[in-house]
């Protein structure tokens, strides 16, 4: 479709764009197969129209009628929405950084750059405001789903009454896609029983390709198409996600334009980039490293970034550079060898983005290639929050360490030097990098009350309707802000019931004012904004920032417990309009104005569900969700299943247990995994060996494998052919995270093995993987001994599987 008439002024599209909402829009003779018709989208899906044509007994003396098809409004734009992820306001060369991101500069430079924009500091909860225009709490999401709890603002469900962009595009005409990154489906419902209403197909999105989660291996993720789990990158040496999604998308485009050329698109481009794992391709790698970007340090960075920001603009002369923390170490401080490992951490961090902005590109320019360029709005966001310090103080070849509270020491990483970033790593860079990232702010993901946790560079360009090409916007905006800027572009209204549900107020406020260049420097629209997020919070209100001192430090995963979380912070105030990094506290001279500041923050987080406060994490991730296996101690199985979250799967995480398989092995022998749960990054399996050159083939093995860090095994004896019960009984030391324990193998009802193990995994297997019957999905659990490749299909028969659960305890676990 055309774009309206490039010379209407902003206000006349605007106008333009509403009427044509509100007014039918009738192409072709009425109740021909031609036919199309816009809705009042008030209400969603639409009533059937009227029958318009003439029933008689005969057909011959009766007339057809066909319903006209539902087409958006006439000069609707694609909207290509991209959105990365744990960037870094710093990070990008958009918005200062040394990172060479052309394609986001290509945006800028067609349309505008917004240096005030904002989100929640945390994953799932700014893409639940993102999809839905509505504050993250509004949207039951007021931390990410793994440690949902049992309230209206945290529960991980986005309401009916709260329907998203997509279903809105989609039942006014669009074709609506999502790819990338699905933080959004409760955990406990992300199992091939579903429910799938919470998955992107059942939020309004047509077609979905890419993982459910929080992160994945970009080598080997748990990726769907819909709602099916899909493997290409099995004997695909080489294959990585962010290729494979942007030419998933190039083909879903150019197939769309080639069979609907008149039917605009929605497609929404989340790449996991650059959230860890840290998974560039060799050659990116070469280019960035070639280039020694952060050789001189986290510190040295940290000026250039705050330099360059001052030459483009995207700080005013005014700004100071926040000061570097004192927690964190000083560059100069650090060891040679600490200097060469960090310095690699980067370059595999900086190679990473480069290549994700890369692939974006690719998309975009497949957009012009259709012809499609100047008929689509492109907004790309500049990250879901600020950069990560989730790697801890000295970064990890593995991020499920800090998931479970395990560093790294650097003498240990050099073990995986030559090949970070590789399927061998699930990598993350030192929090100091973070903290740099983020320049000119202070804080980091996580942080909701300082701007390093939740500024976001954003471009966004539409020609002929942004025409200010290259101009910066300071504007205060929040995430919950795009939905409604696309549903002005796009003349569509809010619905006010869908499915027969009336519909909450959409919480954001358009942006499209900010277009009109004698609107460049007009006041925010966006007055007053909450911010919350493990207890910690902020509220922006008419240029002023109330916040508070975090308690607690993102990169460490502590146990302790937290202070008050009413009493126990400290408030911070800022007149970020003059002072926009935050750098000067005016509380202790402006108790008044902080009384009055603080006073709207409450009143803002009855409004939207930010109550009751709740600063803890560990106990939040142990909380007991509704779930396929909650309460269960016992699981049986048999044949094959793969695939299975581990939400859905048996937990042998802190306690005691035991598997009973029994099996039929043919003539021949067998080999190949019978269960398993994780892979090379932690996870456990029961396996019968695979041998080397046909020697010790059909071994009963059973591994354990400890973040990488530690595998141990028993060994039983090879199987002959016929009926075996193979039993591997663990006993745990005692209730608490992590404790080790005593395991027995025992086959036909002989003990062949006993080991001891210190410690197993506390918190958590790598996310990412699967449980697994039959075979072995995306990452083998072995490294060296007993090696086998995936998927290492079981060649005998699984009659039963069991697992037999001690009683859940972690309500008294004790580190």
């Amino acid at each position: 479709m055309r774009a309206v008439t490039l010379t209407l002024s902003l206000v006349t599209a605007s106008v333009l764009a509403l009427s044509a909402a509100q007014a039918q829009q009738v192409t072709g003779t009425p109740g021909s197969p031609g036919s199309t018709t816009t809705i009042d989208g008030k209400q969603l899906p639409p009533p059937d129209p009227a029958f318009g044509g003439i029933i008689k007994e005969r057909a011959a003396e009766s007339q057809p009628w066909w319903p006209p098809r539902v087409v958006p409004p006439k000069g609707a734009p694609n909207v290509l929405l991209i959105m990365t992820d744990d960037q870094g306001f710093g990070a990008p060369s958009t918005f200062g950084g040394v990172i060479p991101t052309p394609n986001m500069d290509r945006i800028a430079q067609a349309g505008l750059r917004y240096t005030n924009f904002h989100s929640t500091s945390l994953c799932s909860p700014t893409r639940a405001a993102l999809i839905t225009g509505r504050n993250h709490h509004s949207v039951g999401f007021g931390v990410v789903g793994e440690i949902a709890t049992g309230f209206p603002g945290y529960d991980s469900i986005i309401p009916i009454e709260k329907g998203t962009v997509g279903t809105i595009l989609k039942a006014n005409g669009y074709a609506t896609s999502w790819f990338g990154k699905d933080h959004n489906t409760p955990s406990y419902q992300s199992s091939q029983a579903g429910p799938f209403d919470q998955w992107p197909n059942g939020m309004g999105f047509e077609y979905f390709y890419g993982f459910v989660g929080g992160d994945a291996s970009q080598w080997q993720p748990n990726l769907f198409r819909n709602t099916t789990a899909i493997y290409p990158f099995q004997g695909n040496p080489g294959w990585n996600l962010e290729t494979a999604m942007a030419d998933e998308a190039i083909q879903y485009m150019k197939q769309l334009k080639e069979v609907a050329p008149g039917k605009p698109w929605f497609v929404y481009y989340v790449p996991g980039a650059t959230h860890a794992p840290h998974h560039p391709t060799p050659e990116w790698v070469k280019t960035i490293s070639d280039m020694h970007l952060f050789d001189e340090g986290w510190n040295k960075l940290r000026e250039t970034i705050f330099a360059n920001q001052k030459r483009l603009g995207i700080m005013p002369a005014t700004a100071k550079l926040t000061p570097w923390p004192k927690e964190l170490p000083e560059w100069d401080s650090l060891s040679f060898d600490e200097k060469k490992l960090f310095i690699r951490q980067a370059d595999i961090y900086g190679a990473y983005l480069a290549y994700a902005d890369h692939e974006i590109g690719r998309v975009i320019q497949a957009v012009e290639d259709m012809g499609q360029l100047d008929n689509t709005l492109i907004i790309y966001i500049g990250g879901d929050n600020g950069a990560s310090a989730e790697g801890m103080l000295n970064g990890t070849p593995n991020e499920f360490t800090t998931f479970n509270g395990i560093p790294v020491p650097v003498k240990d990483q050099f073990l995986w030097y030559p090949f970070w970033g590789s399927e061998r790593t699930f990598p993350h860079f030192a929090a100091e990098w973070a903290w740099a990232m983020d320049t000119p702010f202070k804080w980091v993901k996580q942080v909701p009350s300082h701007f390093g946790g939740t500024a976001q560079g954003v471009a966004m360009a539409w020609p002929g309707h942004i025409a200010d090409v290259g101009g910066i916007r300071r504007q205060f905006h929040h995430v919950i802000d795009i939905v409604p800027t696309i549903l002005e572009a796009t003349g569509i209204p809010q619905p006010d019931t869908i499915n027969g549900i009336r519909q909450i107020p959409i919480e954001g406020v358009s942006m499209a004012y900010t277009w009109d260049k004698a609107n460049a420097e007009a006041p925010t629209r966006h007055t007053t904004q909450y911010f919350e997020m493990l207890g910690n919070r902020a509220i922006y209100h008419d240029g002023w920032v109330a916040c508070t001192t975090p308690a607690t430090l993102p990169w460490e995963l502590s146990t302790k417990t937290p202070p008050d979380v009413i009493t126990g912070y400290n408030w911070e105030l800022y007149n970020v309009q003059e002072d926009p990094t935050q750098s000067n506290d005016l509380a202790a001279k402006m108790p008044d104005k902080l009384k009055q500041m603080q006073d709207l923050f409450y009143a803002e987080a009855k409004k939207y569900n930010v109550l009751p406060l709740d600063n803890s994490t560990l106990t939040r991730w142990n909380t007991l969700r509704p779930s396929l296996t909650a309460g269960r101690t016992e699981f049986t199985y048999s044949g094959e299943l793969i695939g299975t979250p581990a939400s859905a799967a048996p937990s042998i995480l802190d306690k005691s247990y035991s598997i009973t398989a029994e099996v039929e092995i043919p003539d021949g022998g067998a080999e190949g995994m019978i269960v398993t749960q994780g892979g090379r990054f932690g996870g456990y399996g029961l396996f019968l060996s695979k041998g080397e050159f046909g020697v010790g083939r059909g071994k009963v093995v059973f591994m354990y494998n400890l973040l990488d860090l530690k595998r141990t095994t028993w060994e039983g004896p090879e199987l002959e052919p016929g009926k075996h019960i193979i039993v591997f009984d663990f006993t745990a030391a005692g209730p608490g995270l992590g404790k080790g324990g005593t395991g027995v193998l025992s086959v036909d009802g002989k003990e062949v093995a006993r080991n001891s193990m210190d410690h197993t995994t506390p918190v958590t297997f790598p996310e990412d993987e699967t449980f697994d019957i039959g075979q072995d999905t995306r990452t083998p659990l072995a490294l060296l001994e007993y090696r086998y490749d995936v998927p290492f299909k079981f060649t005998g028969k699984i009659d039963r599987l069991t697992f037999k659960l001690e009683p859940e305890k972690r309500a008294e676990a004790t580190p």
